[in-house]
């Protein structure tokens, strides 16, 4: 693939990747703290609260949401930063590697279509290589655990 930014230019497209990642699910959990206490704004003046009461409540409301989004978002941020790392350390040894291999060793929950690329061995920067790079494909997306191991010449022949 002659235009997959390698090197220091692929750090920078990384580096944009994960933090507009980050934003978008930061964005996502704003909004449903808004949407939250709006709901909780007027479900509660329904039922006549109103002034240090209100507020009172609305806090409390806010305050025991579950913290499950944010697990989520930095679970998905966090799998996702470490295979596009694990691609930016493969890189600066990409002459060396000859092939990769999608495995999902990690997961006995694994999706139909990471069950499919568990074991599947591409090239180094191939199309396919970027078409199955974890978590393209999951269902679970950001539950993803599946990774590349990185084979040089001596490995691939093993």
């Amino acid at each position: 693939m002659a235009d997959t930014p390698i090197g220091p230019k692929a750090a920078k497209v990384t580096r944009n990747a994960v933090f507009t990642g980050v934003d978008i699910d930061v964005t996502g959990l704003s909004q449903r703290l808004l949407a939250e206490a709006m709901r909780l704004l007027s479900d509660l003046s329904q039922q006549g609260y109103d002034g240090d009461d209100l507020a009172d409540r609305v806090s409390s409301g806010l305050m025991n949401l579950s913290d499950r989004p944010i697990q989520d978002a930095a679970r998905g941020a966090s799998a996702e930063s470490f295979n596009l790392g694990r691609n930016l350390g493969a890189q600066k040894d990409a002459a060396a590697i000859t092939s990769v291999i999608r495995t999902e060793f990690l997961d006995a929950n694994t999706c139909p279509p990471c069950r499919e690329f568990d074991g599947v061995i591409v090239d180094m920067n191939s199309d396919e290589y970027f078409r199955i790079m974890p978590p393209n494909g999951c269902d679970g997306r950001d539950l993803c655990r599946g990774f590349y191991m990185f084979l040089t010449g001596d490995e691939a022949n093993a």
